[in-house]
């Protein structure tokens, strides 16, 4: 059955293995000592980082964390292969997005790539609406956001 949890550390390695999964599958590394060592200090990185799990085993993931007062970031949305396609990204984007909303930011800003066709519908069903650059991510070319 699966259940959307608040990450917690006894997920840890099921995290970075679903993880690292996910970026071989887009082509990318999971670089732990590197571009992604902030994923080894989630709870002080992010703002709040959930797991979608079933039986243990890391299904989905989505954080948030904060840029200033008024910005939130939503951060790390991926959702297993076998699970697309049946709402598990929306839900996944609704939770970091309401808690954003709870937490009293104004907007939520996102960067992406231009090849993740699937996620820019997503984002853009949901209501968020292309703006130029915010970061440095030289990685990205896709830059949303969403007034809260």
């Amino acid at each position: 059955m699966l259940e959307l949890v608040i990450y917690k550390d006894n997920l840890k390695s099921e995290l970075f293995h679903f993880t690292s999964e996910c970026f071989a599958e887009l082509g990318k590394s999971f670089d732990l000592h590197g571009r992604h060592s902030f994923y080894n200090e989630i709870d002080s990185h992010f703002e709040r980082f959930w797991c979608l799990v079933d039986k243990e085993k890391v299904k989905g993931t989505v954080a948030i964390t904060k840029l200033d007062d008024t910005t939130a970031e939503l951060k790390a949305l991926y959702v297993d292969s076998s699970l697309r396609g049946l709402g598990w990204g929306y839900k996944l984007l609704d939770k970091a997005v309401s808690f954003a909303r709870e937490k009293g930011f104004s907007r939520i800003v996102l960067d992406s790539m231009s090849q993740y066709k699937d996620a820019a519908r997503l984002y853009k069903s949901y209501g968020f609406t292309e703006i130029d650059r915010y970061n440095d991510n030289t990685f990205a070319d896709v830059f949303m956001q969403m007034i809260l």
